[in-house]
């Protein structure tokens, strides 16, 4: 409808012909029938105001045709354009440019936390696709001072005269002025689904709003989420920003730098920043800088990582704010509902509201697990840390402990170590369980170490007692640090005899010290002895006569492993330990004694593995019983029983152990003349060893892989294998990798 059309019905409905209309406003006949015929669309104000008297119209009807006469005189006639440049170093968002590109109209939402560079994103793609929309590219901010319909009119070249005064007058002028254009618009920094149900443009427009909130209520939506960059995308960032020269010259410090900043792209430009302008600094200077003041030091004129993140929680309720500010406490990264209510003291759905709000905001990330927390995020909540929350502290670090009881127990206890049970917390299954754990477990020594600082000893104590056996299933040397980390906290003579008899395994079993490990084994039966406390001496023995082997003293190994087994008190663990009793056997070379042994051991142990404990013991015994097998030329025979060690460990998830498994199944295939089938199951092994970062295990499957390679004449195949096995060597680089590498060298250096 046009103010002429709606001038003609209102000269009719008085009852006047044009020239009695004239004659009552003193406007023309001839300018009020080019008004009425569309050819002047837009009198002027003065004008407009002697017609509405003489038709003598209520206050509704005048309105109305004011508002008719603006928009007559509002039109949009050449291309509008209001973007700010874009950033000429945009890196590593070409899948999220390709996205928006795609787009002929409609909206796409570019989301994200502060710093991941939503806007320079929208921005780059609004110039991209300046050809489609001839009509312009606008952006408006929506936290700017002037009111966003306001500012958009004046954008499409509205005078401030002709801007009505209401919003809702002025959403029907934009409305009118968008119509059958084609053009482009950003929303930058949207709070509210509502905000951008009133500005998107359409139809025929594309709309690009960003936001640190995700906007989920938006109907018809694109959605992009922005994260950090890649590791390379943002050495590329760096590098774009102080020159490749200055990366190239330290391109490991350059890594480091990038992960201190988290791969923030708003980080990286302020360090970037920061370099550029004192060309003399090295790159080292700032990471130190960065170790020590962490978000201060991440300033840079009017950029500011910490004032960013202040931005995203200033606008969010109490709760929130007290739940943000808790899980600075955090060891880790990751939190669930239920610990983010113990560490604020709320309610379990309480403190789940309080989580999404923060991702709806984009200070945590979501996912089917839980939430992850930014390490810059991290940062920025520890710095709101104050005494206040000594208390939420404590009360993490008990929960976190005893959730690790309750997840330890379902992997098995051993002798003295079945004495600790879960107080008020279980685990619905062993694979939740399990999660959990493979989820912490870097984390558990931090754990320790922080609740022992606390005087939380009984917590200590009993979490790592109770994780013996997941330890078992899961090895590494992060157990050393755990078990010498919590003997401090032993209060009872059992307690330190369990802790001692695990550090003494890590230590021969993880470590290789057989030396070290004889020493802690040996104090712990002292103490079992002048104690009194014999429950776990079995354990005691049983350890300390695999490291009397580790040392060649094999009688001496044969006779504590007896004492071991007469020692023990329940019928698994008495046939675990015949079981080590068979390994050693076979390292006295005596295989066929170890082959019967391991053979009556597996019978028994078949008839009641059911347990994680009870299918370990059973897959260890069966994968010592290949390896016998293997030295009494029986290879056929072996590969079944290491097959069968394959299918217990893949029952029981332990992904460490089949690697070992399928390693030793490629032995005794290629003992079999069977190459072809070796590489393949050395190709499995290798891949898990890789994957739980076994690199002694990797190391020897591409040696194993070069034997292979050079049994069948492949002499290239086998050179290249030798270099990878030694460039895994020099990367990780230790006693035992160091020996291995020296032979290598020597093997290859014969061609």
């Amino acid at each position: 409808m046009t103010f002429g059309d709606r001038l003609l019905q209102h000269r009719k409905s008085a009852g006047l012909s044009q020239e009695e209309l004239s004659a009552r406003s003193g406007v023309s006949v001839r300018a009020i029938s080019d008004m009425e015929r569309g050819r002047a669309r837009s009198p002027q104000r003065r004008t407009t105001e002697a017609l509405l008297d003489a038709l003598g119209l209520g206050e509704p009807d005048r309105a109305e045709l004011r508002r008719l006469a603006r928009a007559g005189r509002a039109t949009v006639t050449n291309p509008v354009w209001s973007l700010p440049m874009y950033v000429a170093d945009l890196v590593g968002r070409d899948a999220e440019l390709a996205t928006i590109a795609a787009k002929h109209g409609g909206l796409v939402v570019v989301h994200g936390a502060a710093g991941t560079g939503k806007t320079s994103l929208a921005v780059r793609a609004a110039h991209l696709l300046e050809g489609r929309f001839p009509d312009g590219q606008l952006l408006v901010e929506l936290d700017g001072s002037t009111p966003p319909l306001e500012r958009l009119l004046r954008d499409l070249g509205i005078p401030a005269e002709h801007v009505p005064e209401d919003v809702n007058g002025q959403t029907r002028l934009y409305r009118s002025l968008l119509a059958g254009k084609r053009l482009l618009l950003v929303l930058d920094g949207a709070h509210t689904e509502e905000e951008v149900r009133t500005l998107r443009a359409e139809p025929g427009c594309l709309t690009i709003v960003t936001s640190r909130r995700r906007l989920a209520g938006l109907e018809d939506a694109t959605w992009i989420r922005l994260g950090g960059l890649t590791e390379d995308a943002a050495v590329e960032l760096l590098a774009s920003i102080i020159g490749p020269a200055r990366v190239d010259a330290d391109h490991e410090t350059a890594r480091e730098l990038v992960a201190l900043c988290g791969t923030s792209p708003l980080a990286l430009r302020i360090a970037g920043n920061r370099l550029a302008s004192r060309p003399r600094w090295p790159l080292r200077h700032l990471v130190e800088q960065i170790r020590e003041r962490r978000l201060a030091a991440l300033t840079a004129g009017d950029l500011d990582v910490r004032g960013a993140f202040e931005v995203s929680l200033a606008h969010l309720p109490d709760t929130a704010r007290l739940v943000f500010r808790r899980l600075g406490l955090l060891v880790g990264t990751r939190v669930t509902a239920e610990l983010a209510a113990e560490l604020a003291g709320i309610g379990v759905t309480e403190a789940e509201q309080a989580l999404e709000e923060l991702a709806d905001v984009s200070l945590l990330d979501a996912d089917d697990d839980g939430y992850s927390m930014h390490a810059l995020v991290k940062t920025f909540a520890n710095g709101l840390i104050d005494a206040t929350d000594d208390d939420a502290h404590r009360k993490m670090l008990a929960w976190l402990l005893e959730t690790a009881v309750a997840a330890g127990v379902l992997f098995g206890q051993t002798g003295d170590a079945r004495r600790v049970r879960p107080r008020d917390r279980a685990f619905p299954h062993v694979p939740a369980a399990r999660r959990w754990l493979d989820e912490h477990r870097d984390l558990i020594p931090r754990i320790v170490e922080q609740a022992q600082a606390k005087g939380m000893h009984d917590d200590v104590v009993r979490a790592v007692i109770a994780l013996s056996h997941y330890a078992a299933i899961e090895p590494g040397l992060v157990w050393e640090r755990v078990y010498r980390a919590a003997l401090p906290s032993a209060r009872e003579p059992w307690q330190e005899i369990v802790l001692l008899t695990q550090l003494g395994w890590v230590l021969f079993d993880v470590a290789g010290r057989s030396g070290p490990a004889l020493e802690v084994l040996t104090r712990a039966a002292r103490l079992a002895e002048s104690s009194g406390e014999t429950g776990h001496l079995g354990w005691v023995w049983l350890i300390a006569s695999a490291a009397h082997s580790g040392l060649g003293e094999d009688e001496q190994a044969e006779s504590v492993c007896l004492k071991a087994i007469e020692s023990m008190h329940e019928p698994e663990d008495v046939h675990y330990a015949r079981s080590v009793l068979g390994v050693l056997w076979r390292r006295m070379g005596r295989p066929y004694a170890a082959v019967a042994a391991h053979e009556e051991v597996a019978r028994e142990q078949r008839a009641y593995a059911h347990t994680i404990y009870e299918l370990s013991a059973l897959g260890r015994t069966l994968g010592w019983l290949g390896l016998a097998l293997i030295d009494v030329h029986r290879p056929d025979d072996a590969v079944s029983a290491l097959t069968e060690a394959e299918c217990v460990y893949k029952r029981a998830q332990m992904t460490s152990w089949l690697a070992r498994t399928q390693f030793h199944r490629a032995e005794a295939h290629r003992a079999a003349g069977r190459i072809d089938q070796s590489d393949e199951d050395l190709a499995q092994a290798l891949e898990g060893f890789r994957a739980t970062g076994d690199r002694i295990g990797e190391i020897e499957t591409l040696r194993a892989l070069a034997d292979n390679a050079e049994s069948r004449g492949d002499h290239s195949a086998c050179q290249r294998h030798l270099r990878d096995s030694l460039a895994t060597c020099e990367r990780w680089d230790t006693d035992a990798t160091r020996e291995i590498a020296a032979e290598v060298r020597k093997r290859l250096s014969r061609g």
